[in-house]
């Protein structure tokens, strides 16, 4: 059964941590140092997160990784500076 929206996971201990469920791949919220999303000609759409040393490109046609992203991390359109 597909998520509906990200949820946060719980410890053996029954605390909430600090990790994120979306899109079948776990991870840090605050590890997260950039991300992008892009569709491709035939449907298929990929969404690429940059952590600290690493990056993971997660499918994600839905755009509910991407969206998450957004929403949680707020970030600030590139401008070019010419």
């Amino acid at each position: 059964m597909p998520i509906e929206m990200p949820k946060r996971l719980v410890s053996a201990t029954g605390k909430v941590s600090d990790f994120v469920l979306c899109e079948n791949f776990v991870f840090r919220l605050a590890s997260v140092d950039g991300f992008s999303h892009q569709n491709f000609e035939d449907g298929a759409a990929v969404t690429t997160v940059n952590f600290k040393g690493y990056t993971q490109s997660i499918s994600d046609p839905e755009h509910r990784l991407f969206d998450f992203l957004v929403s949680n991390l707020n970030p600030k359109p590139v401008t070019e500076d010419v």
